[in-house]
């Protein structure tokens, strides 16, 4: 008989195959002193087949009733997960209405969890740590691909206004501080003197960044202060170089580490300090399952560490600012820019230079670029005069139009039936000089047609404008104009868009032309004029954080000039004059602007004064999806009823279509909650809802903080 030490035990895995599951397994001997957190090998019988898998033991558990097999051993290259990050995970998984075996996956990327691949990697991770032993010597120094290279410093200088924030922040190392800068103003360097300072107490750092192609900017930043020290995460490193960075910090050898909203989860032990910059930035929100907001983990993760939390940006979010006027976070501002630059604005109005009629140019109500056909009219005469000049100055321009393609879609003269995609419900827009159909949403692809599908008719009107239409029309008048487009279409790899961005930085471009991307963070010296195009466009999405995003974007693009020596001048070519998130985003009426918001979202009982929760049916067959979306809202009516919810607690909006009716194939039909705060999702949703077998049989999105309605 075994006594209570040799008695075999029985344990929890969250195991990570094609949905995620919760299993229980035998623990051989050897193995019955598991520590929560470890990573370790098992199989799985799926339709008479056994599989190798990975699994993260989770905990303890009785003998169950049912025959377990034992695993197969532990993982002999993984670190066990810290119980921070654990707690961090049950959090993201209780409030996305998730469960942990279904979010385990992202703390590790996917050559972990891919058990025919860990022989190979285990004969990598001995190179790996062989050129680690050498990582102090300067020539050794990690560099990552498209990172510029700046000169090695030792201490961080701080202008009066830096230092008071600097100073303000160290007063309290544990509060979540809301950093208001100006564009320009020098944020990062108060990030390397807090990133300095907690590494000389021995704590470790993490910053996250919107996107990768504002990496290799940052990456430099800190480089030339932390050399080896420093590690990048994310997907556009070459496999070799994500698989070193992400082993270097599982294995503590990283102090420092930079990545997207995915490196929020890495395994980094010893946090002093998380930075969010850009924190408004919407590429934090992940739009597949798990939704999860970056920015929100790294708030609750920095409580979890006891650690500093500081949100960067120009434009802080209206949730962050809500925060701030609730005393949940701290405010800090800086006012001006470091180079003390000016920024000179200018309005040119789009119908001046239009082929319409009169009466259309004196039109009182606001109308849309998509509405119009320009005619080769997309970029104004005056403007382009403007970017001639600079370059005859030797300086640099950026152009921002937030629409690819060459026109937005063709519409038949005779029956006004747009081209359209057939497997999605949105007209395509035109490419290569409007000889191609591209679809944004399915990537349907068709030579441009020449027939109408209704009419036959073959006349057909373009609409709206797009970056490739803007980069001809400017070549067109100013020939000599050395101009390079940045867009998702020419970012084929992460080497093209280093090479677009490395050479418009050392002066070989003369213009960049781009989406909204270009409006981010980027740092280009050379740069005094910025011509936005048609950012109102925005203000029309059916969405109540359109103003937000519409602000945000001009007073971002605005920060991308007179950030060198000299000053720098923004013009915004526009169909609508005297908006008033324009005007207050071209006067820097910030403070203005947030009281408009947080009214018109309070009259509204939108976000941060509710939180909401955006539920979605996909099927090929229309009446199926909303049959269930209506199963689902019946759920719902009859649970709040029985939990004597009341409308002012929480509302329901639909069911309804979704703007975007039909994606590939598939029909989306939505509801939205709207609920106040003081409910936590989770009490929401009546349990036996997950055990309905049809709802479940289906694939039911629930997205809460939803940052899209479309």
């Amino acid at each position: 008989m075994l006594n209570a030490e040799n008695e075999i035990k029985y344990g929890k895995f969250l195991v990570v195959a094609q949905t995620g599951l919760l299993l229980t397994y035998s623990l051989p001997l050897e193995f019955n002193s598991l520590t929560k957190g470890t990573f370790c090998l098992l199989t799985v019988r799926k339709g008479g087949v056994v599989k190798k898998y990975v699994g993260v033991f989770l905990e303890f558990c009785v003998k169950p009733e049912f025959n377990c097999i034992p695993i197969l051993g532990i993982l002999p290259f993984m670190k066990v997960l810290p119980e921070n990050l654990f707690s961090v995970l049950q959090w993201t998984a209780d409030y996305y209405l998730s469960s942990l075996e279904k979010i385990i996956s992202i703390v590790a990327p996917s050559f972990i969890w891919d058990v025919a691949k860990h022989q190979m990697l285990e004969k990598r991770l001995e190179k790996f740590k062989l050129n680690d032993s050498q990582l102090n010597h300067k020539k050794n120094i990690h560099k990552i691909k498209g990172e510029i290279v700046l000169t090695e410093r030792s201490e961080i200088l701080l202008n009066e206004e830096q230092a008071k924030v600097y100073q303000e922040i160290l007063s309290d190392l544990t509060a979540t501080y809301v950093l208001h800068g100006v564009t320009g103003s020098g944020k990062t360097e108060i990030y390397l003197k807090i990133a300095q300072y907690l590494i000389q107490q021995n704590k470790n750092v993490l910053i996250l960044v919107p996107e990768i192609v504002l990496t290799p900017q940052m990456s430099a930043r800190f480089r030339s202060v932390f050399k080896n020290d420093l590690a990048i995460l994310h997907s556009g490193l070459t496999k070799v170089e994500y698989e070193r960075d992400w082993f270097r910090v599982h294995y503590g050898q990283a102090k420092v580490v930079l990545g997207v909203r995915t490196a929020v989860f890495c395994s980094l032990e010893n946090i002093g300090v998380i930075i969010v910059d850009e924190e408004h930035d919407g590429s934090y929100k992940a739009h597949e399952f798990p939704t999860y907001h970056a920015r929100d983990i790294a708030v609750v993760r920095a409580k979890k560490e006891n650690a500093l939390c500081i949100l960067g940006s120009a434009t802080p979010s209206i949730e962050s600012m809500y925060n701030v006027k609730n005393g949940k976070y701290k405010y800090l501002s800086i006012k001006n820019k470091f180079s003390g630059n000016q920024v000179e604005s200018l309005i040119v109005d789009s119908k001046k230079d239009l082929l319409v009629s009169y009466s259309q140019k004196r039109l009182s109500y606001a109308t849309k670029s998509t509405q119009l056909s320009f005619n080769n009219n997309g970029i104004s005469q005056e403007v382009c005069t403007l970017l001639k000049e600079n370059k005859e100055l030797g300086e640099q321009s950026i152009v921002i139009i937030n629409r690819r393609g060459y026109v937005n879609f063709a519409m038949c003269t005779q029956c006004s039936t747009p081209l359209s995609c057939p497997r999605c419900s949105v007209t395509t827009t035109l490419h290569d000089g409007g000889r191609t159909e591209i679809c944004h949403y399915c990537n349907f692809k068709v030579t441009r047609r020449k027939t109408c599908l209704s009419c036959n008719g073959t006349e057909f009107l373009d609409h709206g404008i797009g970056t490739q239409n803007i980069e001809e029309r400017i070549l067109a008048l100013i020939p000599a104009m050395r101009i390079a487009r940045l867009d998702r279409d020419v970012l084929t790899s992460n080497s093209r868009m280093t090479e677009i961005i490395d050479d418009f930085r050392l002066g070989h471009t003369d213009c960049l032309v781009g989406t909204q991307m270009l409006a981010k963070g980027h740092d280009f010296p050379k740069v005094t004029l910025v011509v936005i195009l048609h950012v109102e466009d925005a203000l029309f999405l059916p969405d109540f954080r359109s103003a937000e995003r519409t602000f945000q974007l001009l007073t971002q693009a605005m920060g991308r000039a007179g950030r060198g020596v000299k000053p720098g001048k923004v013009v915004l070519q526009s169909l609508i004059l005297g908006h008033p998130i324009i005007e207050m985003s071209l006067k820097n009426e910030i403070e203005v602007y947030w009281e408009r918001e947080l009214h018109m979202r309070q009259l509204g009982f939108h976000p941060p004064f509710s939180r909401q929760i955006l539920c979605e049916f996909r099927h090929k067959n229309k009446e199926t999806a909303f049959s269930l979306i209506t199963k689902l809202k019946n759920y719902l009516i009859k649970f709040w009823a029985e939990n004597k919810y009341s409308e002012q607690e929480v509302r329901l909006a639909g069911p309804y279509f979704a703007a975007l009716e039909k994606i590939n194939n598939e029909y989306r039909v939505q509801l939205c909650i709207s609920s106040q705060k003081k409910l936590h999702p989770a009490h929401l949703f009546p349990t036996e809802l997950f055990l309905d077998k049809e709802i479940n049989r289906q694939t039911l999105r629930i997205d809460v903080d939803p940052y899209s309605f479309l």
